[in-house]
């Protein structure tokens, strides 16, 4: 079906449908209702049922009575970000016109695709589909994609060759949709036996049967009277591990079939489900529609590019099946090293609020901890992998002391935070998770500079971030988008009448009780050391103090205020924002701001007396050394790095993490609905959200 057909109502007999809030949206229809024998109906109306239940014979006799199309609606082969019991959000949805793709008694708008594969296959779905293969096994993607546990340590002592049996929960109707019974699963386990009969034999238990919703057709008591050989796998294991542990995957009509397909293993099929009859799979069972020999692309294009819908999270839109699968990797690529629990130490109450969304999978668990000692006895008494957080690097000595026990892991603002300051308790939409040290201390590894040692461009990284820095010039977004651009319109011509023709340098001044300022490498560690150390370099030069807004707002001390400044600086100023100040300076003279990177994207000349982790790559007037810093880099490659591979970002609609294109659009859209009086707030404002940030962390 064309993701352009829209619809006006859709009619449905089911209450659970009427629930579904995003069906509109799948369908791109105006309205939701009841199916009644007095509705009012319109060609552009459709009707729609779950699956071939047999509650869906009503809704199928009233599209026959009004002459409406009917849909029957299934998940999508990649449908949750977890497992359905935890989250009821789909990412994609089945709408088939002419029956179901797990019913092989009757032809699928799927079986259609794949015999008619000639008619619309072309080298663009084909090179989509290795796109998309390359996903789903590097990362496991799945139907469901809940924390899966790594390998078992019994399963890891077996080194003899394994064949993986799939179980299903009883009564399933992709079971009996496939031609077959519950004494297939029997005939199943006989023939793996007897094929492989020096082989461990895994049955793998159902999901839902390991979280008690269903019932399974081998349980431990059958497997304690076969032979010892047989094992049941009751772990979720991951399934790229799952699956470089085993050559064969027999199944009667699991999707874990096709997913195993997909990492190339021999399949052996006791039903007749979707991935069957194509060429593909050891059938025990034949299905005379199915005339075609596929390939594995040419099946992927049609039962994952073609026959769902996906609606994107982030945007609420019909989208194409590589976005949701992007967006998936997102979700679960940091849980492959994920410990059991993390220990967040010395956290305030409103950082609570937002740690756990940042830490998302890479701990099963997060505890905050607050005293020395406790911390210590609880890591002691935690059996397993445990790593413990610190904000930014103000615990270095005790964060040295526990890496023999634990990993230690350090997370600060990203570079892309949020509309407002932090210091004004502005929840971050952006945070970087360093497992080494942090961005700002070159006294230590860090991830990014071991990150960018090793950048490689390609044109699709190469593409993405081009595109991202022409989204943030041209809405002139920085790390807190404070200040007031409507002051540029009289201030840059005094700034670039006074300057004559000068060279234009902009000095961002910094808190300098900050980190970044006090294990920065060079003897200038102050503003008014900044400023006498840039007036020396660079005598002729027209030189602009702008205050940190942490300090003019008041939320921070240390103001170096107007009369200070201009005693080396031309100009000063306060609240205009950094980006119009970018967009007229030549050069930027910085110790460790970030303002020095912007001012990179921007193309501008940037001295650093500092170390920030912008410098150092050949793309900075340098006044330090840095040996460890090994490439030379472009700015593409830097940036890539910088707002992309490092920054975890943090779609606060959803709670899930999301790119940077998509926090940069919600960025503009809300400092658009600013002003700066309400980014400057005031103390009543700031214990009213430490309030809501209190009774968040408790929940939490």
């Amino acid at each position: 079906m064309s993701l352009s057909e829209q619809y006006n109502t859709i009619w449905t007999a089911s209450a659970g449908i009427r629930r579904f809030a995003d069906l509109l949206r799948f369908l791109d229809a105006r309205s939701l209702k009841r199916c009644r024998a007095s509705a009012s109906v319109t060609h552009q109306d459709v009707v729609v049922g779950w699956g071939v239940k047999p509650n869906t014979q009503a809704a199928r006799s009233f599209a026959e009575q009004k002459g409406l199309s009917y849909l029957a609606l299934e998940d999508g082969f990649f449908c949750y970000s977890d497992h359905s019991s935890v989250d009821t959000s789909r990412l994609s949805l089945i709408c088939d016109a002419t029956g179901i793709y797990y019913d092989a008694r009757l032809p699928s708008d799927l079986e259609g695709l794949c015999n008619s594969v000639s008619s619309w296959m072309d080298e663009s779905y084909l090179k989509r589909a290795r796109s998309v293969l390359n996903l789903i096994t590097q990362y496991g993607l799945s139907k469901y994609n809940q924390v899966r546990q790594r390998t078992p340590e019994w399963l890891e002592r077996i080194s003899a060759p394994c064949i993986l049996v799939v179980d299903q929960t009883r009564g399933d109707q992709s079971i009996t949709g496939a031609l077959a019974s519950s004494d297939s699963f029997a005939h199943m386990l006989q023939r793996a036996l007897n094929d492989h009969p020096e082989a461990h034999v895994l049955i793998k238990t159902h999901p839902d049967v390991l979280k008690g919703k269903k019932q399974a057709h081998y349980d431990a008591t059958d497997v304690a009277r076969c032979p010892e050989r047989i094992h049941l796998l009751t772990d979720d294991v991951a399934l790229p591990e799952l699956m470089a542990k085993v050559s064969d995957v027999y199944t009667v009509s699991s999707q874990l079939g096709f997913e195993a397909l997909c990492y190339g293993k021999k399949v052996h099929c006791f039903g007749m489900p979707f991935y069957a009859g194509w060429g593909l799979t050891q059938d025990r069972l034949a299905c005379s529609r199915r005339v075609s020999d596929l390939s594995l692309e040419q099946l992927v294009a049609a039962a994952v590019l073609r026959y769902p819908r996906y609606l994107h999270p982030d945007t609420g839109l019909l989208c194409e099946a590589e976005a949701v699968l992007n967006w998936l990797v997102l979700q679960v690529e940091k849980q492959s090293d994920a410990v059991d629990v993390c220990f967040a130490y010395g956290f305030s109450l409103w950082k609570r609020s937002f740690i756990p969304e940042f830490v998302g999978r890479s701990a099963q668990k997060i505890c905050f901890v607050n005293d020395e000692n406790k911390l210590r006895t609880r890591l002691a008494q935690s059996h397993g992998r445990a790593a413990v957080l610190f904000w930014g690097r103000g615990e270095k000595e005790l964060a040295e002391s526990l890496s023999t026990q634990a990993k230690t892991w350090f997370i600060e603002d990203g570079f892309l935070r949020s509309v407002g300051l932090g210091a004004d308790l502005r929840r971050p939409s952006s945070l970087v998770l360093d497992a080494q040290g942090m961005y700002y201390d070159p006294a230590s590894a860090s991830d990014i500079v071991s990150l960018l040692n090793q950048v490689t461009s390609d044109s699709f990284s190469v593409d993405r971030i081009n595109s991202l820095l022409k989204l943030i010039q041209r809405a002139g977004i920085s790390k807190y988008n404070v200040g007031i651009q409507g002051n540029a319109q009289s201030l840059i011509p005094r700034i670039q009448q006074a300057s004559a023709g000068r060279e234009i340098i902009l000095v961002p001044g910094q808190f300098e009780g900050d980190l970044s300022v006090k294990s920065s490498l060079g003897d200038v560690k102050t503003n008014a050391e900044l400023l006498a150390r840039t007036r020396a370099r660079f005598p002729d030069s027209f030189l602009i103090f702008k205050e940190h807004p942490d300090l003019y707002s008041g939320v921070r001390p240390g103001l170096l205020g107007e009369k200070e400044a201009l005693k080396d600086a031309d100009f000063y100023t306060a609240d205009v924002d950094i980006s119009v100040l970018l967009d007229i300076a030549d050069r930027v003279s910085t110790l460790t701001s970030l303002t020095g990177f912007e001012a990179l994207l921007r193309q501008k000349q940037v001295t650093v007396f500092g170390s920030p982790f912008y410098a150092g790559w050949g793309l900075t007037d340098d006044l330090n050394d840095y040996p460890e810093r090994q490439q030379q880099l472009s700015l593409q490659a830097l940036a890539y790095v910088v707002l992309i591979q490092y920054p975890r970002y943090i779609n606060w609609n959803t709670r899930l993490f999301t790119t940077p294109e998509v926090i940069v659009e919600q960025l503009i859209h809300e400092r658009s609905g600013h002003t700066m009086r309400a980014l400057r707030s005031n103390w009543v404002s700031r214990q009213a959200r430490k309030l809501s940030y209190l009774i968040e962390a408790y929940r939490k």
